[in-house]
């Protein structure tokens, strides 16, 4: 199956990287505290954390205008703080590593800004990536909205239908679709994930794309 695809693109933290629950329970209260809001019940913290929609539920949920909520959570979840507690997957690195020595056009589309992206691509230890693009800092709006796709499509000069796409949340996967690119979804065990019918495939570990 691989063989189909020139371009393979990735989400970033919950896909390469990997930061420790604990982190996100200790930083979101933080920042609720410092607004003068009480703390959101771990559910909500969750949501905020892994799910599209985030201004959404922000606003709705918890009760505060997102750009004040991400401003101050900002000034709290520092890429020194935040790099403490992340850690690539032991399959990343590897798996980005092969996809090279086969010929594929590797990139890293996240929603994580910059400053952070760059904390976590540094974590897998020089693998050979084509482009990455933290979608805000190039001024495109969050997933699942394509045009950050496109863009990358474009400057890698890479066809929707030789890209795979490959991430572990509903987002992603409404991302891909909209792009118009195949998607799998990485399943790494840390939020429920309920779209299932234009997937490619649902994997355990990367190594597993070698074998479909």
């Amino acid at each position: 199956m691989l063989r189909r695809y020139k371009h393979i693109s990735f989400d970033l933290d919950g896909t390469l990287v990997h930061t420790v629950p604990e982190y996100r329970h200790r930083v979101i209260p933080m920042a609720a505290k410092k607004i003068g809001k009480q703390p959101p019940a771990p559910r909500l913290i969750d949501r905020i954390w892994f799910e599209a929609n985030r201004d959404l539920i922000i606003k709705d949920e918890f009760g505060l205008d997102p750009e004040i909520f991400w401003t101050t959570f900002r000034e709290i979840d520092t890429p020194e703080e935040r790099s403490k507690h992340t850690k690539p997957y032991g399959d990343a690195e590897r798996t980005i590593r092969r996809l090279k020595e086969m010929g594929k056009t590797v990139s890293i589309i996240t929603g994580a800004p910059k400053w952070i992206a760059e904390m976590e691509i540094g974590k897998l230890n020089g693998a050979p990536i084509d482009f990455s693009l933290p979608i805000h800092a190039h001024n495109f709006s969050s997933k699942p909205d394509p045009a950050s796709f496109f863009f990358v499509l474009e400057k890698l000069n890479a066809k929707p239908g030789e890209t795979l796409y490959i991430g572990n949340s509903n987002e992603d996967a409404y991302f891909a679709k909209e792009a118009g690119v195949d998607f799998i979804y990485l399943e790494r065990k840390e939020h429920q994930f309920d779209v299932r019918d234009w997937m490619v495939a649902t994997i355990q570990s990367l190594d597993e794309i070698f074998s479909l």
